[in-house]
């Protein structure tokens, strides 16, 4: 027999002798176990707040490495080290006390940066956020004016007919016309999520973006705020970690929970959620050593609600398995070169909206700290979407290598030649699809996951919602203070309009 929280074999009874010491505090009550699935930054935060509480907390993560979707790796070569993210993050955030959590867990080591990132469009750069004045410079004279025309023709329409705001194509042409839905908005986000824009819900829109108009870009792109208050889609200064890239937060935050007693069990995947009763009873998971069970007083999941269903024992209800098989993901693919170049671009970030190119957006991490490659190296990152298991998700290194040296040339960005090495990562879970149905689908599974018990569902993948890294621990804060009895909202976390770029 195993112990359930630290697996050691034993003889008799639940848990080992050390662990059984470590259950109890000074008077000898038993503290609460809670069992945290998923070692992102929503899972740890909540893990972290928990374990100052005096909680026991077990965290469980599939993966071998803390971070999910804001994990940091680190590559060593004949050329030096270089530090890479899944894909492009920064760090910045409204909530004072989510930036004290986050400055505590980097310290000194950070860096702070200008945000610069562009659209790569009719062979030009344009700035984004748009800008006014960019856009008026570097767009195509015909392009412009027929912008404009559509703009002032969408204006006087919907005086007397508006379109209804029932899907993200009809949301963005309300505000902006045709012409510019066409140029900045609708092929990019087709691509990127594989559907229709008419099929994407208008959540995403007026989630994504933040201007309401045309006339709205140019006057926030001249006329600055005197509250110094800005959209978010505009804050430009940011940090980043010196070293270590973005999951530096990550891994600070599983280094102070073991510090403090607690564990954060790597490549053990949760495999059954068990609840008898209406109550949430513990967790069977796998691992190196086979198959366990943990009890558990109270279970918070970060793993993606679909799976979490999934997980369910006893099975849910049929209507919310339909839910499930109704909420889809789209993927994504993260193809890293390490050039012979000291760089590349000075953005952050590049979209690339053209159909003709199968990369969708470009990073390279060079630009967020100077010391996340050598000198005279770089590491550049291409980000391809795609459904999970479908044809793209399964080409080989070499052959994403082609596509994106491909789409770089027509870019003029880089050469064949100055590839040093070439490796991919993916990830299945990328973004959470809004298309016209999902809130219905997603508010029946949250719905089922509630009335268990004990069992609380969070963060980006608990709640099927894309939201920024500050928002992840935000909500597992609030998550865990919602344990504790402080009656934190976790869901409301992120449920505005403005709070993405």
């Amino acid at each position: 027999m195993k112990c359930s929280v630290c697996g050691n074999e034993m003889t008799a009874s639940a848990t080992c002798q050390v662990c059984t010491a470590k259950l109890r505090d000074e008077s000898g009550a038993a503290r609460q176990h809670v069992l945290v699935l998923g070692a992102g930054l929503a899972g740890l935060s909540a893990a972290s707040r928990l374990v100052s509480a005096g909680c026991r907390v077990t965290v469980i993560e599939s993966d071998d490495h803390v971070g999910g979707l804001a994990a940091s790796h680190t590559l060593k070569t004949r050329w030096g080290e270089f530090d890479y993210d899944n894909g492009p993050h920064r760090f910045h955030t409204t909530d004072p006390n989510v930036k004290s959590e986050a400055m505590r867990l980097v310290g000194d080591e950070i860096v702070w940066a200008q945000r610069q990132s562009r659209i790569y469009l009719y062979g030009r750069f344009f700035h984004y956020p748009l800008q006014g004045g960019n856009v008026l410079r570097s767009l195509p004279p015909l392009v412009l004016c027929k912008a404009f025309l559509d703009y002032l023709a969408v204006k006087v329409r919907n005086i007397f007919a508006r379109r209804p705001d029932n899907n993200f194509e009809n949301w963005v042409v309300n505000r902006f016309g045709r012409k510019l839905y066409d140029v900045f908005f609708g092929t990019y986000t087709e691509k990127t999520w594989g559907i229709p824009c008419n099929r994407i819900s208008a959540d995403w829109a007026a989630q994504r973006i933040s201007l309401l108009s045309l006339w709205d870009t140019v006057v926030k792109t001249l006329f600055k705020r005197r509250d110094g208050n800005v959209p978010r889609t505009y804050v430009s200064k940011f940090f980043y970690p010196r070293r270590g890239g973005i999951g530096r937060l990550c891994v600070r935050y599983a280094e102070e929970i073991r510090a403090a007693g607690s564990h954060v069990l790597l490549s053990t995947p949760a495999l059954r959620v068990h609840h008898t009763d209406g109550k949430v009873t513990g967790v069977t998971v796998g691992g190196p050593g086979g198959e366990r069970f943990m009890s558990a007083d109270r279970v918070i999941s970060t793993i993606p609600c679909t799976l979490l269903a999934r997980l369910l024992t006893p099975t849910a209800p049929a209507e919310v398995i339909h839910a499930v098989d109704s909420l889809k993901h789209r993927s994504m693919i993260f193809v890293y070169m390490v050039l012979n170049r000291p760089t590349v671009t000075p953005d952050h970030w590049i979209y690339l909206p053209e159909q003709t190119l199968t990369t969708h957006r470009l990073s390279e991490f060079k630009n967020f700290s100077p010391d996340a490659a050598p000198v005279d190296k770089t590491l550049l990152c291409a980000e391809i979407t795609c459904d999970y298991e479908d044809a793209e998700w399964r080409l080989s290194d070499a052959e994403l290598q082609a596509i994106v040296v491909k789409d770089m040339g027509r870019l003029g960005l880089i050469k064949e030649s100055d590839i040093l090495q070439t490796f991919s990562r993916r990830e299945r879970y990328a973004y959470p699809i809004y298309d016209l149905e999902y809130r219905t689908h997603r508010d029946r599974l949250l719905a089922h996951i509630t009335s268990i018990d004990g069992l609380l569902s969070t963060g980006r993948q608990g709640l099927f919602k894309y939201n920024n890294m500050d928002h992840s621990i935000g909500m597992g804060l609030a998550a865990a203070d919602n344990l504790l009895g402080t009656g934190k909202d976790h869901a409301g976390v992120a449920a505005g309009q403005e709070y993405y770029g």
